[in-house]
């Protein structure tokens, strides 16, 4: 069954989430990830928002962070603030998934804007900021990072949130806990080196070269051979797995200005054929 690079890079990042974790999510391509493993390999997972909704059960991507009408049954809910108190920085949270704009070596990411912070232009690009981003890649106990639309860059234009920082030690020198542990692009997967903290090449995507991939990266990457390591083996997305994403967000990966097109064009017609069929 044909599939796209961007469904792929979603089922990865869901196979991070184990059974029984408590995993915090970002919007889009991070909620996808985390409904999937909930639905077919991590029941037992607690998915919860910014928002403070608790052991969400996502039906189709969120349009916010507080959407309620895009979950049931969720199991209580808390304010924003006790998410990151109660929770987050206590370390109870397992893994949190997040998009990102730039990201480099350390796994440091930029989600604020692309150019200039001090003297915004015309050129620059400004992005949603923060949010609980902060908080949550400086206190859960994994961060997995999700590249689709972003880029790989030597030094970021701005630093929201917290990586390995300069690599090392210091970010357990800076008092943070956790850290990255995955950053999963649409041609592979990356990890982080035990002692070093710098980012390499763990698998590569089907019909990918490293070639492929160093050109986008823009510093001398290294792969898991190069540390005596096998690459990752990536298996492909399975028909269960394709059928329920597909369902979950029809327009996954696609901007938002096109799916918004998309949307007002579709579902006229699906809400049409749906009364037709009552």
């Amino acid at each position: 069954m044909k599939y796209r690079r961007v469904e792929l890079l979603v089922l990865v990042a869901s196979r991070e989430i184990k059974d029984g974790e408590v995993v915090v999510i970002g919007q889009g391509i991070p909620m996808a990830a985390g409904a999937i493993a909930k639905k077919l390999h991590a029941p037992n997972s607690i998915i919860l928002t910014e928002a403070g909704m608790v052991d969400i059960e996502p039906f189709q991507n969120l349009e916010d962070i507080a959407d309620p009408g895009a979950s049931i049954g969720y199991s209580y809910q808390i304010d924003l603030f006790e998410v990151f108190t109660t929770i987050v920085n206590r370390g109870f949270c397992d893994i949190c998934i997040l998009g990102v704009a730039q990201i480099d070596k350390y796994g440091n990411i930029n989600s604020t804007i692309i150019g200039n912070y001090l003297n915004y232009g015309r050129k620059d690009i400004r992005l949603s900021g923060s949010g609980g981003a902060n908080e949550f890649a400086g206190h859960a106990n994994r961060t997995v990072y999700t590249v689709v639309g972003g880029k790989f860059a030597e030094k970021l234009d701005y630093i929201t949130s917290p990586g390995w920082l300069n690599g090392g030690d210091s970010r357990r020198k800076a008092g943070l806990p956790g850290g990255p542990s995955a950053v999963i692009s649409t041609q592979g997967i990356f990890r982080f080196h035990e002692k070093t903290k710098e980012m390499y090449l763990s698998g590569i995507f089907p019909q990918t070269t490293i070639e492929d991939i160093k050109k986008n990266i823009p510093w001398e990457l290294k792969t898991a051979e190069d540390f005596g390591k096998e690459f990752e083996k990536i298996e492909p997305p399975t028909v269960e797995e394709l059928k329920f994403l597909r369902e979950f967000d029809p327009i996954l990966g696609i901007g938002g200005n096109t799916g918004r097109r998309l949307q007002s064009q579709v579902l006229p017609v699906y809400y049409e054929r749906g009364a037709s069929n009552e």
